[in-house]
């Protein structure tokens, strides 16, 4: 990553090679973390950095349940970690993995759920509805339909590039609700049709927050989608083009939310997942010539539909 000015002290997140001083929690991103803070993502990364969600108040940290947590104020990162193997496929893994997260959460003090991450290996593999991620689908809105939100958190779904029997459920959530929102290029995840896979996604494109620093758009992952159907198969750089557009599609409908006129720039804080490692510096140079002032890593993942080369998610601050 190139050298830049200091962040702006009001930022919720940052990207540097170190965690900040005043994090909270920090992801750390191609090398292994320490401490009860450090959720490490175990999967090759372009550069080695940490993604730090800086504090405000008095820290907290601790157990929840199978779950453990670390948090401030206003915003906790809580982490569960299952094994396929005790739960008999990544369906039944899914499920009782989001079954507890909705037990831990309204305990927590941390009521507000804005968005969840979930990992786990081998993603693509299966045919038909046998996919691991249609599967994934299943479990995860057998869980759901027993939820509370008002409307489904932002969330990204990646692959992990090895064999393991690990599912990964990262969520964040808060003190005070955000507000969710799609985008009108994309169909609503919940309404796509069957030929997805018998159960649809759930998720929202992104969620506004607002605190006392400010306000930041949590942006889920977004990938070469027009309506529900995949755009440009095997072309990385007109599906990072279509994934830009869709990306300021986004944007503009915070703008008019937040009744701004915010842009991509300094205060943007990408991840970029590739589903492979030789397009590392293809779309590093996509991303300093699209998004310039702005921070970002990229590492190597494995997106949800098999032609689909690269997904981006982000925290923007307006």
């Amino acid at each position: 990553m190139k050298d830049r000015n200091p962040p702006n002290p009001r930022w919720l997140v940052d990207l540097a090679p170190e965690p900040s001083p005043d994090a909270f929690a920090a992801w750390r991103l191609g090398a292994r973390g320490a401490g009860s803070a450090s959720f490490d993502l175990p999967m090759p990364a372009l550069h080695s950095l940490s993604e730090s969600w800086r504090s405000h108040g008095r820290l907290r940290g601790g157990q929840l349940g199978a779950a453990r947590f670390a948090g401030d104020e206003h915003l906790m990162l809580g982490e569960l970690v299952l094994s396929e193997r005790d739960f008999g496929g990544i369906g039944t893994t899914t499920h009782e993995a989001y079954r507890r997260i909705l037990d831990y959460v309204p305990g927590s003090g941390y009521p507000y759920v804005l968005r969840i991450w979930t990992y786990f290996s081998r993603i693509n593999e299966g045919e038909g509805d046998t996919e691991r991620y249609r599967q994934f689908c299943v479990g995860r809105q057998l869980a759901l339909e027993r939820a509370w939100f008002e409307a489904d958190p932002a969330a990204t779904v990646i692959g992990l590039p090895d064999t393991s029997a690990k599912v990964r459920v990262l969520w964040l959530a808060s003190k005070t609700p955000g507000r969710m929102l799609d985008n009108p290029r994309q169909m609503v995840p919940r309404n796509y049709p069957p030929e997805y896979g018998p159960e649809p996604p759930r998720f929202s494109r992104a969620a506004i927050w607002q605190c006392a620093r400010g306000s930041v758009l949590l942006i889920s992952g977004t990938a070469s989608l027009v309506g529900h159907s995949s755009r440009h198969p095997g072309r990385l750089d007109n599906q990072l083009a279509e994934t830009k557009r869709n990306l300021d599609s986004l944007l503009k409908v915070a703008n008019e939310a937040m009744e701004t006129e915010s842009q991509f720039g300094a205060g943007t804080v990408l991840r970029a997942y590739v589903r492979e490692e030789e397009h590392f510096y293809a779309t590093e140079k996509f991303l300093t010539e699209a998004f310039p002032g702005a921070v970002f890593t990229v590492l190597q993942g494995d997106v949800c539909r098999k032609e689909l080369l690269c997904e981006i998610e982000g925290v923007h601050h307006f």
